[in-house]
């Protein structure tokens, strides 16, 4: 009568069930998108650090517009953002204002996601 019956041993091998399948899945794409995100976010941040970083040397330096503009260059070279990606806004009594607004695309299989990046940075004379 052993033999009649539907349920499964637990020792019995053999297809594994439709909750193991599930779970196996979500933790494959929720790996696939740490992977995928990681390196665009810990760019992002390097980049607000440095922006901030010269902005902050700006302001205490009393550096003018052309060397803010010359460092800022450097920056999006040294990242490969596109023109514009960081902009000196203004110089008055609060610092150095300056704004970092770009674009990365991560290709993920099924579709396209972008990641915006639009961070302001006020830069005190005071440390």
């Amino acid at each position: 009568m052993r033999n009649l019956t539907n349920k499964q041993m637990p020792a019995e091998r053999g297809a594994i069930s439709i909750k193991t399948l599930f779970v196996l899945v979500v933790v494959g794409v929720t790996a696939m998108l740490v992977i995928k995100i990681t390196p665009v976010y810990v760019e992002q941040t390097r980049v607000i650090h440095d922006v901030s970083e010269m902005g902050n040397k700006a302001a205490v330096r009393g550096w003018k517009e052309d060397k803010i503009n010359s460092e800022i260059k450097l920056i999006q070279k040294e990242y490969d953002l596109p023109e514009g990606g960081i902009t000196f806004v203004t110089r008055d009594d609060k610092g150095v204002h300056l704004a970092i607004a770009y674009q990365r695309n991560i290709d993920l299989f099924v579709t396209t996601y972008e990641w915006k990046v639009d961070h302001p940075i006020v830069s005190k004379d005071t440390l």
